[in-house]
């Protein structure tokens, strides 16, 4: 994995006018992509079966928002360590690894046929490094993490039988035993839940649940909050005030619903925006509310450049630039490289860490 993360440190770096180009086309590169691979006699064995073209054109519609990702930030060392786990997650999905050299080459002919040709040159070589990384990432695979289940706490293997079994009762009994106090919840939350889900997660990328199966644990887990949240004493605000949100087209709202809970019940008057808040919203609230900080969730590494862009608005102006920002996320967990591609943001690795931080940034 090293030599392929020094060789992407490489890269050229691609210009603000390349990643908008690409930003802008990135619709049409996606349909060229589904137009070019449907005409192959080849495509059924290419991905593993007709009942893989949905999931090839949801590949294709994730890659290249990652990709505007990878440009705008020019995340070279955040690419190489996805581009890893999406050959093993799709592989495990019945892909065939020449699925891989394949559309590559369509996404370059894409690039060359929807971007001017000076912008096109930028973009080409991150395309190519990518090719010449086949065999390489073939090779390492077997050391993936995400290939190998992880051993669970006794408590979060037992919350996760729950989940999957779908088992609300269940999960509600022993969350709300395990959670009579502040530091119980957070000690929930951080060993139980979030373990919990991780490995929800990596069943799906390993290809022993459907998405419909990840979603119903997911449903699961977030009536377990919900109910927590509903049980829980109502505290003053006394530490201040807090947006708690997840970024920018994020529709994965899991870990924002666990991050509004714990900074409530230490104390802080949070608002809660959900999923998906969009940057000039987020930006008008931050200006009306006047918030001690903002804390961003963030689980797939495509929304990254939405943070960053947060960064920016928020240190070019005098106002703003005076509230405070944390981020976390499953991003972080699966991919370090991408805690880079935010240097100037405090990155959050736990919810402990979360709210000591916050507290140092309370009014009392």
């Amino acid at each position: 994995m090293q030599v392929i993360l020094e060789s992407s440190s490489r890269l050229a770096k691609v210009s603000r006018r390349a990643a908008e180009a690409y930003d802008a086309r990135k619709g049409l590169l996606a349909e060229n992509l589904n137009l070019a691979m449907a005409g192959r006699e080849d495509l059924t064995e290419l991905i593993g079966g007709n009942a893989n073209i949905e999931l090839m054109h949801s590949n294709h519609h994730n890659h290249v928002q990652f990709l505007e990702t990878v440009l705008y930030l020019n995340g070279f060392r955040l690419l190489a360590s996805v581009v890893p786990w999406v050959y093993h997650t799709y592989r495990q999905h019945g892909f065939s690894f020449e699925y891989f050299p394949v559309a590559l080459a369509a996404w370059k002919q894409a690039v060359n046929k929807e971007i001017q040709p000076e912008l096109a040159a930028e973009i080409i070589p991150v395309y190519d490094w990518m090719i010449n990384q086949h065999e390489r990432i073939i090779s390492m695979l077997h050391s993936l993490a995400a290939g190998r289940e992880q051993e669970l706490p006794d408590s979060a293997s037992s919350f996760l039988h729950s989940l999957l079994k779908r088992d609300a009762a269940g999960a509600v009994a022993m969350a709300t035993q395990e959670t009579h106090s502040e530091e119980g919840l957070r000690h929930f939350y951080n060993e139980t839940l979030h373990p919990a889900m991780y490995e929800v997660g990596a069943k799906w990328a390993r290809g022993e649940i459907s998405v419909a199966e990840e979603h119903m644990a997911t449903a699961v887990a977030q009536n377990v909050i919900a109910t927590l949240h509903t049980k829980a004493t109502k505290k003053t605000g006394q530490r201040g005030r807090a947006i708690i949100t997840a970024a920018t087209n994020e529709q994965h709202e899991l870990g924002s619903r666990i991050a509004a809970h714990v900074f409530e019940n230490d104390g802080w008057e949070v608002l809660y925006l959900g999923a998906n808040m969009p940057l000039s919203d987020l930006t008008h609230l931050a200006r009306r509310v006047k918030p001690r900080f903002i804390g961003i969730s963030v689980a797939m590494p495509y929304h990254l450049h939405h943070v960053k862009r947060v960064e920016e608005i928020f240190k070019s102006d005098a106002e703003l630039s005076q509230i405070k920002i944390m981020v976390s996320g499953i991003v972080f967990k699966l991919f370090p490289e991408a805690a880079a591609c935010l240097d100037g943001l405090t990155v959050i690795d736990n919810l402990d860490e979360a709210v000591a931080m916050a507290r140092r940034w309370s009014i009392g």
